[in-house]
């Protein structure tokens, strides 16, 4: 029975075969995510694609090489003579001014590279703010299952105690069964808090895409830690460093300037455009037959060289670079208006996160003091059941009190700790805890 036990034992408990078990902080958890997160391996490539359009303009500036091959067989019926021939040709050409097109379109792309890689910061943020949460969610649990442990140890005492009194009358059955409810209902509690727990341990997992087999366990961080987190910066820091950093801002401010290429790529079209091209070709023809004589040529004899210049100047294109060119004035205007509406809201919004961030450490102040209060109260009244100087009506109000209070405490405590970290986020601060 015992080798039985032991075998469940590490069936149940031990990592199998292969089975990593990851312990994490807050921190380790978002560098997790930054690299396995399937959203954001999708951005990593969105900013590759980018960086290839990129090369692919810059080769624009180059010119461009090809190459002919032509071979036929032939044969005339009247002569009575089989034909072979062939011709080849390499030909290059460059574009020397097309309207400062190229260089813009350059320019153009390097600013969508900036454009791409700004996004995927931005997803970033959103999956850090979300493995926070979640990374938050779990401690505010394990921390309420460690207090309704030490409720519900005291409600077995009470059982207890309450027992020995019904025996000898001195509390009614109506009074033991209530006592018997309570830690019944203690119980559920914690069974409930477990399975919150399971199902955001799941969705964190889930956020850093880890393998099913594997086991993670967040790392509880310690007291100074959770102390030093508990903070609340200054206002004008917290904007200026919003400011400086938000890629929401920085997206904007890249949109006026690639509206503003746009412009110049368009205003390109009034100018001429210059090119140049250069070939060499060779070709021969033999012919074998009754009447050859005279038919054949050589590569070297038929070597042949070209180059030109040529210039395209446009005259009239029927009103459509001129329109166009308005339209890309247009753009620039709207993307100029988008940026001033973006930093208005951007500075609003931080400042009424600010204040909620505020507000949310005075909640979490006050029901710090709440919760010890009512901790000590309940205690007294513990003692004073176990003196048969209340009855178990009054004892039980006082323990839901405490747990509605020491439900509310924490509420206030992670809520805090969450908007305060997500403040991290938005001025661009590293996130640990």
């Amino acid at each position: 029975m015992r080798k039985l036990l032991y075998l469940l034992f590490l069936f149940l408990f031990l990592p199998a075969k292969g089975q990593k078990v990851l312990h994490l902080t807050l921190g380790e958890c978002i560098q997790y995510a930054e690299t396995n997160n399937p959203t954001l391996q999708s951005g990593e490539l969105g900013v590759n694609i980018s960086e290839i359009q990129l090369r692919q303009a810059q080769l624009k500036q180059y010119p461009t090489v090809s190459a002919g091959i032509g071979q036929n067989f032939g044969y005339s019926h009247g002569s009575g003579n089989f034909t072979l021939g062939g011709d080849y040709d390499i030909r290059a050409a460059v574009d020397i001014f097309r309207g400062l097109s190229i260089r813009n379109s350059i320019k153009q792309s390097k600013l969508q590279v900036n454009q791409s890689q700004l996004q995927l910061e931005e997803t970033k943020n959103q999956i850090r703010v979300e493995v926070i949460r979640s990374y938050l969610t779990i401690l505010m649990n394990e921390e309420m299952l460690s207090y309704q442990r030490t409720v519900m140890n005291t409600s077995r005492q009470q059982i207890t105690e309450g027992e020995q009194r019904y025996k000898v009358g001195q509390i009614l059955e109506s009074d033991f069964l209530l006592l018997k409810a309570q830690y019944y209902s203690d119980s559920i509690n914690i069974e409930n808090t477990e399975i919150a727990i399971e199902n955001e341990y799941s969705e964190l997992r889930d956020l850093l895409n880890l393998n099913r087999e594997d086991q993670l366990v967040v790392v509880v961080p310690d007291s100074l830690q959770l102390a030093a987190a508990m903070t609340v910066p200054e206002l004008s820091v917290v904007l200026q460093q919003s400011l400086d950093y938000l890629p929401v801002l920085k997206i904007k401010k890249n949109n006026v300037e690639l509206a503003e290429y746009d412009l110049k790529i368009a205003k390109g079209s009034y100018y001429p455009t210059i090119s140049a091209s250069a070939g060499v070709g060779t070709g021969y023809h033999t012919a074998y037959g009754n009447n050859a004589n005279g038919l054949q040529s050589g590569l070297y004899n038929n070597l042949s060289e070209s180059a030109g210049i040529s210039i395209n100047i446009p005259i009239y294109q029927q009103g459509s670079v001129r329109n166009n060119v308005k339209i890309k004035n247009m753009e620039v205007k709207q993307a100029e208006l988008s940026l001033e509406d973006a930093e208005a809201d951007l500075i609003r919004e931080i400042e009424e996160y600010h204040f909620n961030v505020r507000k949310a450490y005075n909640n979490y102040t006050l029901s710090e003091l709440q919760k010890d209060a009512y901790y000590a109260n309940f205690m007294a009244y513990s003692q004073q059941f176990k003196y048969g100087t209340i009855t178990t009506v009054d004892l039980l109000q006082q323990q839901t009190n405490y747990l509605n209070i020491l439900n509310n405490f924490m509420q206030n405590k992670y809520n805090f700790l969450l908007q305060k970290k997500v403040l991290d986020v938005y001025t661009g601060q590293t996130i640990n805890l």
